[in-house]
């Protein structure tokens, strides 16, 4: 099973896909046609030729659990009762949240019916009372249990045996004798029970259900037993229950029947022959209830597991009723499992209708290799490069091209000057500077990967110097004359100092126009990931350096969020390589058994997701990150409801390789992955293409990939479309653009990998 936990209503994602046709051509937007209505009909399918990345299959995964977010399912259905929703509007329930931490309790301003103040008045009683709810301290996590689902991962609850769950009290204005609860209908819930014996620390109830009036000569159907009355006389009565008769009754007296349910007489209305009818009230309860202060609640001299009562009462009378709900074993409270309180006081639902995870996410990622490069939406960064000709260290950037991050004082100016030579940088040509413009407000965020392009230095009032920023691509000048300041965006340069010693050297440094601060550690990814890198390389080998990435807060601030994970980067002198040994996020679990691919959610507003593969020979780091908060719905439902819970439907959306595609022939295809590797790419472009003559069959080629609808193939009776690059990392980006933006997959669309913007191609 491929684990997803997104989901879509039914008819949102009959709306996006209005007018759609399945295994046709005509004018659809992703994810038609492979998923419609909200229900899917897909394959997706990975290469397994010679030389294939891991990384189509990574990307096979990604298209399959994007697809799964439009189908409908998962959403759980409530009808009838009451419920009530455990958020505000200034606050919602989020991953890692207990179920006290927006409300500990609940009364009938939450749920102002089922728990409505009410008035407890039959026979000599009249006494007001009011009724709470009060939830346990458990949070909603994700979990890995062999008793549930076999471990896969899932979003949920857990209480272990014993833990409690939830308490249901009904406290009275004031102490009611206990004289006078005996034979009265006692209010429990939204349910009265009759009352046989009451004395301190215990109470003997009838769980008495509907009472029902019966004239003598009728009968009446009542729980599916026929009634009628066999005898009656002034204040008795005996019944007929399916053909039971019953021995005789007074006023408020009981019997058992044969099945263990009761009847119980609570009036008996004698009419003599003279002045009419007689008749009886009477109800027909599930069994007899022994409530002990402290004790488990027995039915019908049967203990209910995990449900005990406890009393605040007196000698003389009582004064509240509290029913405690325990877990009588490890339990679940998921989207496929609602939990309810035991009978008879089965009127209380626990729901979780799961998280709502925003439908586009960014992600970022970090493959090993003897560079270690960050990959984000807006730009990589080339971070880290092992030196193995001898050296055998880590240095920041990549060959050839430092990277520096933290500013520094220069001890001599090059050229006299004599302006201030601290917090700047010293640069030679090809040295590359990192420099970001914080602010809170990600759209103000500013950031350029300057490398130092030109130091052409003759005197002191004859030089050039030229720095270009990586990302966009933009070049800034200096040209004889120090201290000039350049505006990049809301970022001020200086050029300090400069001369022609060995090949140049050059001191700058950057201020702020605006934002809150410069940094030269931190970059933003583009929906506003925050990652610090260090500063130091010394323990790489050892302990690792730590990478820290954080969450915006749930309004948007950058860098101000509780959700947090540090990758740890270590060196494997060995290998020459540089890799993601471990991270922070907490718990982390296989995805599958045996998988060696750990998934974890940070426990915040963003609920970012992290997964660390370590299937291959080294571990690959991705976090996909939603930028949006990601509420959960957790629900307290009270009085005769339905609760009805569905799987998310994935089980139309597979994953098969390219040598298993004629098992999928009927399906809507996507495969993933250029022709070379891809067997059934190859037969969609016509053979297996590679290199230059993938180029000259597709009009792709290096830096670029390709997403393109067949109508008409020799691999499906659908449609198939064809997701590629020029290399794995091409490919990488097709899907990519696929999941995250406006995709019309009847058309053919040729796009570039550093810019992921995509133009339409002409067919000949």
């Amino acid at each position: 099973m491929k684990f997803n936990f997104r989901k879509i209503s039914a008819i949102a994602a009959s709306a996006l896909m209005t007018g759609m046709t399945m295994g046709v051509a005509a004018a659809a937007n992703y994810p038609a046609p492979f998923v419609s209505g909200g229900v899917a009909n897909a394959a997706v399918v990975y290469g397994t030729g010679d030389g294939v990345s891991r990384l189509d299959l990574v990307e096979a995964n990604n298209i399959q659990n994007s697809l799964a977010k439009f189908v409908s399912g998962g959403s759980v259905v409530v009808e009838g009762g009451e419920s009530f929703v455990l958020e505000k509007s200034s606050k919602k329930f989020h991953l890692g949240d207990s179920l006290t931490t927006i409300y500990s309790s609940l009364d009938d301003g939450e749920l102002k019916n089922f728990l409505a103040d009410g008035t407890y008045k039959d026979g000599d009683v009249d006494e007001d009372y009011e009724q709470t709810i009060t939830l346990s301290n458990k949070d909603l996590e994700l979990f890995s249990d062999r008793e549930y689902n076999n471990k896969e991962p899932t979003f949920g609850f857990v209480w272990n045996s014993g833990a409690k769950i939830l308490e249901y009290k009904i406290k009275f204005d004031s102490e009611i004798p206990w004289g006078k609860i005996k034979e009265t209908d006692f209010p429990i819930m939204d349910k009265t029970f009759y009352v046989i014996s009451a004395k301190k620390g215990e109470m003997v109830i009838l769980d008495s259900a509907e009472k029902v009036v019966l004239a003598e000569g009728d009968s009446v159907t009542v729980g599916g037993k026929t009634v009628s009355i066999e005898y009656i006389e002034q204040n008795a009565v005996k019944f007929n229950v399916d053909g039971q008769i019953t021995k005789t009754l007074d006023d408020h007296d009981f019997a058992e029947l044969s099945d263990g349910s009761y009847i119980v007489a609570n009036d008996v209305m004698f009419a003599s022959k003279e002045s009419g009818i007689s008749k009886v009230e009477f109800s027909i309860g599930a069994g007899q209830l022994t409530l002990s202060d402290g004790q488990e609640i027995e039915s019908n001299k049967k203990a209910i597991d995990g449900l005990e009562v406890v009393f605040d009462n007196s000698d003389t009378g009582l004064t509240a009723l509290t029913l405690e709900w325990y877990a009588d074993d490890k339990t679940f409270l998921t989207e496929e499992n609602a939990l309810t309180m035991p009978a008879p006081f089965d009127s209380i639902r626990l729901v979780f209708d799961g998280l709502d995870f925003p439908s586009s996410s960014e992600k970022i990622t970090i493959e090993p290799g003897d560079t270690l490069t960050i990959d984000m939406e807006n730009y990589k960064l080339p971070f880290i490069w092992w030196n193995d000709s001898g050296a055998g260290s880590a240095h920041f950037g990549e060959d050839g091209y430092p990277l520096k991050l933290a500013p520094a004082t220069n001890t001599t100016a090059y050229n006299s000057s004599t302006v201030d030579l601290t917090d700047g940088f010293d640069v030679k040509r090809y040295d590359r500077i990192l420099v970001t413009l914080m602010d809170n407000d990600l759209s103000d965020i500013e950031t350029g990967h300057f490398e130092v392009t030109k130091i052409d230095y003759t005197a002191d009032n004859d030089f050039t110097v030229t720095i270009k920023d990586l990302i966009s691509s933009d070049t800034i000048t200096f040209e004889n004359k120090l201290n000039e300041s350049k505006e990049f965006g809301e970022i001020e340069i200086n050029l300090v100092s400069v001369n022609g010693v060995g090949d140049g050297n050059a001191y700058f440094k950057f201020k702020k126009l605006a934002g809150t601060s410069i940094e030269h550690n931190v970059i933003v990814s583009e929906t506003g990931l925050m990652v610090t890198l260090p500063t130091s390389l010394a323990n790489i080998t050892s302990t690792g350096v730590d990478i820290e990435f954080r969450e915006q807060d749930k309004d948007g601030d950058v860098g101000q969020g509780s959700g947090a994970v540090n990758a740890t980067v270590k060196a494997d002198a060995t290998d020459d390589v540089l890799y993601v040994a471990s991270h922070t996020a907490t718990p982390s679990f296989e995805t599958e058994p045996k998988s060696k691919i750990n998934i974890a959610y940070l426990e915040s507003d963003l609920a970012s997701k992290v997964t660390l593969d370590k299937s291959g020979t080294d571990n690959v780091l991705e976090i996909e990150y939603y930028g949006e908060e990601v509420p959960a719905k957790v629900m307290v439902v009270g009085g005769d409801a339905t609760v009805s819970s569905g799987d998310i439907n994935t089980k139309d959306i597979l994953v098969v390789k390219d040598t298993e595609v004629s098992s999928v022939a009927t399906r809507n295809l996507i495969v993933v992955g250029g022709s070379c590797i891809n067997s059934a790419a190859a037969a969609l472009v016509g053979g297996s293409k590679c290199g230059a003559s993938w180029t000259e069959a597709t009009g792709v080629g290096q830096g670029q990939f390709l997403i393109k609808g067949y109508a008409d193939s020799t691999i499906t009776t659908g449609f198939a479309l064809l997701v590629a690059g020029y290399d794995v990392d091409d490919t990488v980006k097709a899907s990519t653009y696929l999941t995250n933006k406006v995709v019309d997959t009847s058309k053919a669309l040729k796009g570039t990998s550093s810019t992921l913007v995509a133009v339409e191609i002409e067919e000949a």
